[in-house]
């Protein structure tokens, strides 16, 4: 379910690209590591430009499926987290620490 919004993504960098940024070593501007962000106002200061098409947007990328028995939960986390640990990992990890293995519902 999850997309990770690196500014090397094509999309991504297209996006910063068209706002009159650019990418380099994997970072809005030379500086900042991801792509869309709440914050980061430096990065979203072209006024001829929506705020969805900024170098750094804050429009979500929004997903909705059904959910279903076999979904025990939903994690919400932060690039930080994401950026050290595969979803699998992170999953495992609250499995283990949160519910021990226990039905969360």
């Amino acid at each position: 379910m999850s997309v990770d919004h690196k500014p090397d993504d094509p999309e991504e960098r297209k996006r910063i690209y068209n706002a009159n940024g650019f990418v380099e070593e994997n970072r809005v501007n030379g500086m900042l590591a991801l792509s869309r962000a709440l914050g980061d106002f430096e990065y979203k200061g072209n006024t001829a430009l929506k705020p969805i098409d900024q170098a750094v947007t804050c429009h979500p990328d929004v997903k909705t499926i059904k959910r279903t028995k076999d979904i025990r939960y939903v994690l919400l986390a932060c690039d930080g987290l994401w950026d050290m640990m595969t979803s699998e990992e992170a999953i495992k990890w609250c499995n283990d620490k949160i519910y021990k293995d226990k039905d969360p519902t």
